[in-house]
């Protein structure tokens, strides 16, 4: 009779590793928001309203949510990557 092995423990390593792709991402989209929200909206005569703090802000949205889509992507995919292992 044939023993099945379990899943396998995740390296500390490759957790770290996978951690670290995870912080480059949410600070690249992080300082991509922060330039919509605090340096689009400050052109010209800022006051809410005005064309380039409304681009400003809607700029600093879609980076925000389009970050964390890609975390979200990103772990659905490494998870199913891990389960197939």
């Amino acid at each position: 009779m044939a023993t099945e092995s379990g899943p396998t423990a995740i390296d500390f390593r490759e957790l770290l590793r996978d951690g670290w792709k995870i912080a480059a991402i949410l600070l690249f989209w992080g300082a991509l928001a922060l330039i919509g929200f605090a340096g689009v909206t400050n052109i010209g005569f800022y006051r809410p309203g005005s064309f380039f703090w409304w681009i400003g802000n809607m700029l600093g949205w879609i980076f925000v949510v389009t970050g964390i889509g890609n975390i979200l992507i990103y772990t659905i995919a490494r998870g199913i990557h891990l389960s197939r292992q």
